[in-house]
């Protein structure tokens, strides 16, 4: 084999590497953020980590893994988001580091490439491990909500005249969703993303949004999109459409 295929076979190699995500030593679950002080319309999930030495660190909806390169294994100190990063294109993606007495780097950001997994490095030189603290935002289409609110929480939207409002609407979405992801493709553990009223011409009986679902021990992870066609004036869910990604 001549140099020149050996070195192109390598740089291929690294490029791969890059983009696949982090096999984790230690993965957790987010916890849902209580506070109310992210605006409108923005995403944002504060990671916050106790790490020794070197690590890199995956974020993928509202699941981080930590993959320990040297030194003892990192482990969760109270990371939080308001919504789970988004299993699709990201609008005004943004990196910031909080916290932390050593390197924090953004390796990659979420993408197609790297299924939609942000992923960070964080060295630590000096002894014992050390806090870190590091946050992705976004630009949540449809204009989002506050933190620790539920969906709809915004009473004003009344369509159709009657006693249910968007808020009814929206969790009778959800669960048909939920409902149908799970009878349809298997998946019991499912995240509904960003339900929100479709305001398009001739849609005002619409709610549309994202899910995402995830199989057993958290391997198989698949996204989807979904319109609700819902009777505001019941609330009841007249037909449902989940497609996957």
């Amino acid at each position: 084999m001549s140099n020149y295929l050996e070195s192109a076979i390598v740089r291929l190699a690294v490029m791969l590497c890059a983009f696949l995500p982090v096999l984790a030593d230690t993965e957790f679950r987010v916890s849902r953020m209580t506070r109310d002080d992210v605006p409108l319309g923005k995403g944002q999930c504060d990671i916050r980590l106790r790490i020794d030495n070197e690590a890199e660190v995956s974020v993928r909806g509202d699941r981080v893994g930590i993959r320990t390169i040297s030194g003892r294994e990192g482990r969760d100190a109270g990371s939080e988001c308001n919504e789970p990063l988004p299993a699709g294109d990201i609008e005004g993606f943004n990196f910031e580091v909080r916290d932390g007495r050593g390197e924090i780097v953004l390796l990659s950001e979420p993408s197609r490439r790297n299924g939609f997994h942000a992923i960070v490095r964080i060295r630590d030189k000096d002894g014992g491990e050390g806090r870190y603290h590091f946050r992705l935002s976004w630009r949540m289409n449809g204009g989002g909500r506050r933190s620790g609110s539920r969906p709809g929480d915004d009473r004003g939207d009344r369509r159709g005249g009657g006693s249910s409002d968007l808020s009814s609407a929206i969790e009778a979405c959800r669960g048909s969703v939920s409902e149908r992801i799970s009878a349809q493709y298997g998946y019991d553990d499912v995240d509904i993303r960003n339900a929100r009223a479709d305001n398009g011409p001739g849609r005002n009986d619409s709610i549309v949004g994202e899910a995402a679902a995830i199989g057993p021990r958290g391997r198989a992870i698949a996204a989807f999109t979904f319109v609700c066609r819902v009777d505001f004036s019941s609330g009841r869910v007249r037909t449902v459409d989940v497609r996957r990604r």
